[in-house]
């Protein structure tokens, strides 16, 4: 019984955990674009987030050292040319990205549509 319910307790904990979404928008872009250097990352994600969304070089590759860090990416410098490095999704980073995928999709169905419904039926807009 005590195991029940301090497994529910985690469960809650993690529910209201803040969504990684700059996890989740590399991890995505990285998915769909296997072998995707950081400078070609840095050039797609406002391109994709209809320029509402830009990192600095500093911020993008602190993140994608850490996604590494963790095994969510892994990466491979080419021998050729200018020496970049490749960045691919991991087993694990996909595993990652549908858990965060769900928690997004539970956000906004749970907390922000009603969120957005309450705030919607008040007379604030008139």
């Amino acid at each position: 019984m005590e195991n029940e319910t301090s497994n529910k307790k985690n469960d809650t904990t993690k529910s209201h955990d803040p969504v990684p979404l700059t996890r989740a928008i590399f991890l995505a872009l990285i998915c769909k674009t296997p072998n995707i250097t950081g400078y070609e990352l840095m050039n797609l994600v406002p391109e994709i987030m209809n320029n509402r969304i830009r990192f600095k070089s500093g911020t993008l590759y602190s993140e994608l050292r850490r996604l590494e860090k963790m095994g969510l990416v892994s990466s491979e410098q080419s021998s050729t040319g200018r020496k970049q490095r490749k960045y691919e999704i991991t087993p694990t980073g996909k595993e990652t990205l549908k858990i965060i995928s769900n928690q997004i999709k539970d956000r906004i169905q749970f907390i922000l549509n009603p969120l957005i419904s309450i705030i919607d039926s008040l007379e604030i807009y008139e």
